[in-house]
């Protein structure tokens, strides 16, 4: 079995997933469950992945009871890691407090770190789910292929290769999509002008 380090690997982008969440929870009213967010944020990572080769965001995906998590944005929203230090991201949608299970935008959040196909996608994945609340979205990704509960209380991590065989990708593509993981990384996922 592989470690971790050695699977398919992405730098997670703190200011595309700022942006990413910001226009989520500017699209729901300015307010939303935080585990509908961290549910739609790994969908359009996940649809990211499939149609491009790479996640938007780039945050490390894990399974948990409740489904895939990003696990990076998790750490930022739950109400549950108070003790965490609090970071850029923080400026933009603060932890929730304890017992709030929704986050608000302290202040609206830029778009100009994501490209026009990003936003698209964001919108796209938005108006699929929008009228899907939190335990809707919890059903939704437990019927993805590449979840399987890892046990109450546990997490596991789902590496990008298994997303992307679980989705279908023949063997030949994963391999060549892992070998360009790299550079794809290295370009800090530039936006794109397609």
């Amino acid at each position: 079995m592989l470690r971790e380090s050695q699977y398919m690997n992405f730098k997670f982008n703190e200011a595309k997933a700022i942006q990413v969440a910001g226009r989520l929870i500017t699209k729901s009213g300015g307010e939303m469950n935080y585990m509908a967010l961290i549910k739609l944020v790994y969908l359009i990572d996940r649809e990211s992945l499939l149609r491009y080769g790479h996640p938007v965001t780039g945050d490390r995906v894990v399974a948990m009871e409740r489904g895939p998590v990003v696990s990076q944005i998790f750490d930022f929203v739950s109400q549950k890691k108070q003790e965490y230090s609090n970071g850029n991201w923080h400026k933009y949608i603060p932890r929730p407090k304890p017992y709030v299970y929704t986050v608000k935008l302290e202040r609206a959040a830029p778009d100009d770190q994501l490209s026009r196909v990003e936003l698209e996608l964001i919108d796209r994945v938005f108006e699929q789910h929008k009228n899907k609340d939190e335990e809707a979205l919890v059903d939704f990704v437990h019927s993805l292929p590449e979840w399987k509960n890892p046990g109450k209380g546990k997490s596991k991590f789902i590496p990008y290769e298994e997303i992307l065989r679980a989705a279908g990708v023949p063997a030949s593509e994963v391999a060549l999509m892992s070998e360009n993981a790299d550079a794809v990384a290295e370009m800090n996922f530039l936006p794109c002008v397609c």
